[in-house]
C-alpha cells in the first residue's frame, strides 16, 4: 500500500510539473498587403497554384446569330480568381482596392478598344461586380476588419464585353492594374 501511494504520489508530481514546464508567447509578423488576379503562385499563400509564368487570357468568343457592335454582351472566358489579402500588424486593418484601365486594349496597328467595354460579375460577391472606368484610380472595393490575423477577400471574375462598337480586327492585348493600400 505505501508502494501505491508512493507511486501515485510521484505520478501526480511529474503530472503537476509537466503542466508548468511549457511558457511560449507569438508575436505578430510583418505588416504586408498581397494582390493577386489570375491563376498562378502566390509564393507562400499558395492560393491559386502555379505556373507563376502563366498570364490569364481572356476570349470573346462571339455567339452564332451575334454581330459586331450590336450590343449583345458576349462573355468571357475562363472564369479568373483574384484576391486581395493583408496583415496590418494590429488589432485594426482598413484597406482600399483601386485599379487603373486608363490604357485600353491596343492591337497591333494601335487600335484601342476602351476598357469601358469590359465589365465583370462575380461568383461569391466578396468582390463586387462592375465595370472598367478608363480611370488611372478607379475604385473597387474598401474592407477592414478587427484582429490579428492576415484577411482579405477572394473570389472569382467572369468577365463581358459590352460589344457596342465595331472596331478593327486583330489581337487587342491590355492591363489593367490592382493597387491595395493599408488605409
Amino acid at each position: 500500500m505505501v508502494v501505491n501511494r508512493l507511486l501515485l504520489i510521484v505520478f501526480l508530481l511529474s503530472f503537476s510539473l509537466r503542466g508548468h514546464a511549457l511558457l511560449f508567447s507569438v508575436s505578430p509578423g510583418a505588416p504586408f498587403v498581397f494582390v493577386q488576379v489570375g491563376h498562378g503562385e502566390l509564393s507562400n499563400f499558395g492560393l491559386f497554384g502555379a505556373p507563376v509564368t502563366q498570364v490569364d487570357e481572356v476570349t470573346f468568343p462571339v455567339p452564332p446569330g451575334v454581330q459586331f457592335g450590336d450590343g449583345t454582351p458576349i462573355v468571357g472566358t475562363p472564369v479568373i480568381p483574384i484576391a486581395f489579402l493583408g496583415y496590418s500588424g494590429g488589432n485594426q486593418a482598413n484597406y482600399l482596392v483601386t485599379m487603373d484601365s486608363a490604357g485600353g486594349l491596343v492591337n497591333g496597328n494601335g487600335d484601342v478598344i476602351p476598357f469601358s467595354e469590359l465589365s465583370w460579375t462575380t461568383q461569391d460577391g466578396d468582390i463586387p461586380p462592375g465595370q472598367f472606368g478608363n480611370s488611372a484610380n478607379q475604385f473597387l472595393q474598401q474592407y477592414n476588419f478587427r484582429g490579428n490575423r492576415a484577411r482579405g477577400v477572394v473570389d472569382y471574375l467572369t468577365f463581358s464585353y459590352a460589344n457596342t462598337a465595331t472596331y478593327p480586327p486583330g489581337t487587342y492585348l491590355g492591363r489593367v492594374t490592382y493597387t491595395i493600400t493599408n488605409l
